[in-house]
């Protein structure tokens, strides 16, 4: 049974499994959830944020089916209208039993799963980036937030409600909310002038990082501590990392990784 926010609610329909800045994640059914800034059920509004986000729900809508069915994709089922007059939608997602790979890390920390499932998940996480990149998809927030589980620890990516498809700027404009020990230290540049591709691949490497240490880089210290190491080229050890992993997470962090579909054929080795 997935883990509702809110134990003393109803589990069925409607139920909040999750929550973000603009979005509430809630059950549909046993398979299901919706994701939007408002919960009807039968006829009620029980729960909704302030501002709604069509927008934004129409540009995910729009990146899941430009992305397509893969086997490290969150599955979407497209837009439910969920009210009328006025009219209210919300994504249909498949259901992530096991909820994210972030909440889970943040309550075993003192006992992750086995090396060989940590290994196998950042292969996971390492072919949802290729296979968005080689769709001209830039996620924009890659975290171990946005990666869902399900069984046997097998990764999901999902969330691209700030994603871009590279053919449709004029459509969805371009975004960056990495969370910091995500984001790729300037290095003399503008941010307005950072290489996407470094970007995304710079988080990626923080999210295979995160996954095998089974915590985030520099984990516990503020935004601040760690914008400045980033900056001054200080970066989290890797020596207790399988060699492999260890390596793509390197060259992610010093842009000396070409592509993400290296990043998969690094981890096989």
């Amino acid at each position: 049974m997935v883990a509702l926010m809110f134990p003393q609610m109803d589990p069925g329909f409607g139920a909040i499994v999750g929550m973000g800045g603009s979005c509430f994640v809630s059950l549909v059914d046993d398979a299901t959830v919706h994701k939007s800034y408002e919960i009807w059920v039968n006829g009620r509004r029980r729960s909704y944020y302030p501002e709604p986000c069509e927008d934004d729900l129409a540009r995910e809508a729009a990146v899941y089916a430009h992305l397509g069915r893969h086997d490290n994709i969150l599955v979407c089922h497209g837009l439910d209208e969920i009210h009328r007059d006025p009219a209210v939608h919300a994504l249909r997602l498949e259901l992530a039993p096991l909820g994210t790979v972030r909440t889970l890390i943040q309550k075993t920390l003192d006992d992750p799963l086995p090396a060989a499932t940590r290994l196998q998940m950042c292969r996971d996480t390492a072919a949802a980036v290729a296979h968005i990149h080689r769709k001209g998809v830039w996620h924009s927030d890659l975290s171990c937030r946005n990666l869902m589980l399900f069984a046997g620890h097998r990764v999901k990516l999902g969330d691209f409600g700030g994603a871009i498809i590279e053919a449709a700027t004029h459509q969805f404009p371009a975004t960056a909310a990495e969370e910091e020990q995500y984001a790729l230290p300037c290095r003399g540049r503008e941010a307005d002038d950072l290489p996407r591709l470094k970007r995304e691949l710079f988080a990626l490497g923080s999210c295979l990082y995160e996954i095998m240490a089974w915590q985030r880089p520099f984990q516990g210290l503020e935004d601040h501590e760690v914008r400045r190491r980033y900056e001054a080229g200080d970066f989290p050890p890797l020596a207790s990392l399988p060699a492999a992993v260890g390596d793509v997470v390197d060259r992610c962090w010093h842009e000396a990784l070409g592509s993400a579909e290296e990043a998969v054929h690094r981890l096989r080795e």
